[in-house]
């Protein structure tokens, strides 16, 4: 009886492997809390030596964090204003891109918001880094030339309110292009109420 041969464990670019071990983590992190995330099931997921992780991830840490930044910048990729258009129509880009982001990858989205509520610091800074990058777009795209610090602080419960309602929407209650009506609508409002008056 002969034995089995072992498939040869596929050689990856760095490049490669990292994106590899990422996109596990984020599969994972769907299942459990990050810091509930084995090192050891990741390894063996991608066929390699827990070893050869820490080669790509100093720290068990610091996997986690690229986990994290990397579901983060898939959010950002997808919620950008349009080149050109009418500040509502980049402000729509925004948020149809936000909202089709969330309802398509909604465990994903929900688990990497949940590693952010746990507390570490340098994922709690990653989750923060997004939230300025998607204000600071808003007010752009919004027109808002010189933004206030209540203005930043208006649409920053604006976005928790449209990642609260882009969760727990479904079709029964409200569909995605009224939801994003409805968020476009709810922000031309906050917008509004802060602008100046003339005199």
């Amino acid at each position: 009886m002969t034995a089995t041969p072992v498939p040869a464990r596929a050689r990856l670019k760095p490049e490669e492997r990292r994106g590899q071990l990422i996109g596990i983590g984020l599969r994972l992190l769907t299942t459990r809390p990050i810091h509930a995330m084995s090192i050891d099931e990741v390894a063996a997921e991608a066929g390699i030596s827990r070893g050869l992780l820490f080669h790509y991830f100093p720290t068990k840490r610091d996997y986690y964090v690229a986990v994290v930044r990397a579901g983060g910048d898939r959010l950002l990729l997808h919620a950008r204003a349009p080149d050109e258009g009418t500040p509502g129509e980049r402000v729509r880009g925004i948020v149809d891109g936000f909202v089709s982001f969330v309802q398509r990858r909604k465990d994903n989205y929900v688990a990497v918001v949940r590693a952010a509520a746990g507390g570490d610091e340098r994922v709690l800074e990653v989750f923060e880094d997004n939230r300025r990058v998607l204000t600071d777009r808003v007010l752009e795209a919004a027109g808002v030339q010189e933004p206030t610090p209540l203005h930043r602080l208006a649409v920053r419960g604006w976005l928790a309110m449209a990642e609260e309602m882009a969760i727990g929407a479904t079709e029964r209650v409200v569909t995605t292009a009224e939801l994003v009506d409805l968020l476009v609508s709810g922000l031309e409002q906050v917008m509004q109420r802060f602008s100046p008056r003339s005199t």
